[in-house]
């Protein structure tokens, strides 16, 4: 949860810094790296214990 916050607001932080009012692709593409990287460190802990 606490890195989906982060995701948000450093969308929020650099599109604003250079002036970009649609975030519908950052946003995705953010998403799917939360999910990806939760995915992958779930298959990590299980492959080592």
């Amino acid at each position: 949860m606490g890195s989906t916050e982060t995701t948000f607001y450093t969308i929020a932080l650099y599109t604003s810094a250079v002036k970009i009012k649609k975030i519908r692709y950052v946003l995705v593409a953010a998403l799917v790296a939360d999910v990806v990287g939760m995915l992958t460190s779930v298959a990590i802990c299980r492959i080592l214990s």
